[in-house]
């Protein structure tokens, strides 16, 4: 099983545990078991990295939203340069101010504006 599983399968017993402890009016102990819930789903998050390719190098990323400036900033990538995603249809030139979602093994590509 992989980190993030682990993560969330324990995450998914803190909150089971939680509502038992509500069931038998522990309140306190509910709260705890939430709180350790949002830790470990945020673990799982954070774990979640997934490789892309830019200018032909791999590179680990976090999977999901990310507006294309930080993605730039993440991978160091010279601000003035646009990043371009490939798809089957061709280079689709990515706004530094659009928002996208990040998937494992996409592949990009850096040129002048």
């Amino acid at each position: 099983m992989s980190e993030k599983n682990e993560a969330e399968e324990k995450a998914l017993r803190d909150l089971e545990r939680a509502g038992e402890d509500l069931k038998h009016g522990d309140v306190k102990g509910a709260e705890e078991e939430a709180r350790e819930a949002i830790d470990e789903m945020e673990k799982a998050k954070r774990d979640d990295l997934v490789p892309i390719i830019v200018d032909d190098v791999e590179h680990k990323v976090r999977r999901g939203k990310w507006l294309v400036r930080d993605l730039k900033a993440k991978l160091e990538i010279d601000p003035a340069k646009v990043l371009a995603k490939i798809t089957p249809h061709g280079l689709k030139d990515l706004d530094d101010n659009e928002e996208i979602e990040v998937h494992p093994h996409e592949k990009f590509m850096t040129h002048a504006r």
